[in-house]
């Protein structure tokens, strides 16, 4: 069975993809957004960045633990 979501406040996104990956028994099969407000060269980075998560060469980072990381430099 396959479900499609529409997350309308985009902050939400990535707090909702954490809570669902953790679950074995649902697979992200895609994820679509709607980049009108990225420049061109940002949205290339971003596709990079996908290519290299599917390819198994990264993986996802929790937004939360990287924000802590530049956090705790500016103190």
């Amino acid at each position: 069975m396959e479900l499609t979501v529409n997350i309308k406040e985009q902050s939400k996104i990535a707090a909702f993809l954490n809570l669902i990956r953790d679950m074995d028994y649902i697979e992200i099969v895609n994820v679509k957004e709607e980049l009108h407000e990225l420049p061109t060269e940002h949205k290339d980075l971003l596709d990079k960045r996908l290519q290299r998560i599917e390819n198994g060469e990264s993986t996802f980072k929790n937004w939360d633990l990287i924000k802590g990381k530049y956090e705790d430099k500016a103190l």
